[in-house]
């Protein structure tokens, strides 16, 4: 048994999370480190709480498939992994299903669950690539090189299909794609974060109370004849359902996208790979999102119960991070794993998370990458970065980790 006086050695010597990257498209070298020696070590977050980091593959499962760890972020000991995380235990009405744990939490999802399907995805490819290939096909013909491929494409994207699966004009999606952006950007105080949140939300519930009076074929009106009027889901609930599902499918697929693309732009082997045989495509997308983990902080639980998770107890009220990134690094589970290779089987890869709050969206969001790269392939042969990988824009200070633009050439 340790004394006292180790134990706080110990605790003393818990490094600062998150670490600094070294390589801007790999995981901080810590976390490897980190994963080839105890199930979980401690580590201090920005506050000077000290909580549980989990690195190892089969570590991350075990914790998100089990229920005595909670996604509430009002459990004790449950880490706020920014400032700005704080907004929701201040705040919990504005909390979305993915901070509840169940009942609660499967009663909300399951109301989506249709929506989100695979076949659901699959039926977006023709409209998908119609827009692709119009906005490409305008770049294009402007004459103009380079392109920024963020700004001309993985932004308006994933911005547009979350408009018309809502029903929303045109004329709204800057205002979405502003406000959707300060939410998951860490360089916003959390005053400038709730602002932002408090005009989403009511701009989000003038269109449910629009759809409440007319509902038209959009999923917001789906919602509200099936679940509102029938009185299984208040406006309370379904203005943060959606404000999550525009905020989740604008930030995540722009910034895995862009990542996606930068890897095209950078490995002669993969756009070769692809070129050669476009069947490849799905499973070069499963790759390329376990290769960025775009979540690049991970996810945050605290423990209801003592759990031993191999040779570490965590014990109830304790916190728990675990590092999506660094389980998809597992040469365990995924050998050279600091390899891109399209040919690889990762479809055990972390980055939509597991257990029952894995992403919902998934499917459309590897539907959109697929289509995006495809379109990229196509029309804009031999794309190759037009400013030196040095000069890239990382985007470090949001939790999805991308690129802030990607100048190319072809």
């Amino acid at each position: 048994m340790q004394n006292d006086a180790a134990l706080r050695g110990e605790r003393a010597a818990a490094p600062s999370y998150p670490m600094p990257r070294v390589s801007p498209v790999d995981p901080p070298p810590q976390l490897a480190a980190l994963r080839a020696g105890r199930a979980a070590s401690r580590v201090t977050l920005w506050d000077g709480s000290e909580v549980w980091l989990v690195t190892s593959h089969a570590g991350v499962r075990a914790v998100l498939g089990d229920r005595r760890f909670t996604a509430v972020t009002s459990a004790p000991g449950f880490p706020m992994l920014t400032r700005t995380s704080q907004l929701v235990r201040a705040a919990p009405h504005t909390a979305s299903f993915i901070r509840m744990d169940d009942p609660d939490h499967s009663r909300l999802r399951s109301m989506l669950t249709r929506d989100f399907l695979a076949r659901r995805a699959e039926d977006m490819r023709p409209v998908l690539r119609e827009l692709l290939d119009d906005m490409l096909g305008g770049l294009v013909a402007a004459g103009e090189k380079p392109v920024d491929l963020v700004a001309g494409l993985t932004i308006p994207v994933p911005s547009r299909v979350i408009a018309l699966l809502f029903g929303v004009g045109e004329d709204r999606r800057d205002f979405i794609e502003g406000r959707s952006a300060i939410l998951i950007d860490r360089g916003y105080t959390p005053d400038q974060v709730a602002a932002a949140r408090d005009e989403l939300d009511g701009f989000l519930r003038e269109l449910v109370e629009s759809r409440v009076a007319d509902p038209g074929t959009d999923l917001v009106s789906r919602l509200v004849t099936d679940q509102v009027r029938p009185g299984r889901l208040s406006v309370e609930e379904l203005v943060p359902m959606c404000r999550l599902l525009l905020v989740a499918g604008h930030g995540t697929t722009t910034s895995q996208a862009s990542l996606s693309l930068l890897s095209l732009a950078t490995d002669p082997g993969l756009a070769d790979a692809l070129t050669k045989d476009e069947s490849l495509l799905p499973k070069a997308v499963e790759e390329l999102l376990r290769f960025h983990s775009i979540v690049q902080n991970g996810l945050a639980r605290a423990a209801i119960e003592d759990v031993q998770l191999d040779d570490v107890t965590i014990k109830a009220g304790e916190g728990v991070v675990l590092s999506l990134s660094a389980g998809n690094r597992d040469e365990r589970v995924f050998p050279a794993p600091d390899t891109l290779d399209p040919h690889r089987d990762a479809r055990r890869h972390l980055a939509f998370g597991h257990g029952i709050h894995q992403c919902l969206g998934q499917w459309l969001a590897k539907v959109e990458i697929e289509e995006m790269l495809a379109a990229v392939l196509r029309r804009l042969p031999g794309v190759r970065l037009a400013v030196p990988f040095e000069e890239l824009d990382f985007r470090h200070e949001v939790s999805s980790y991308g690129l802030g633009a990607l100048p190319v050439t072809w």
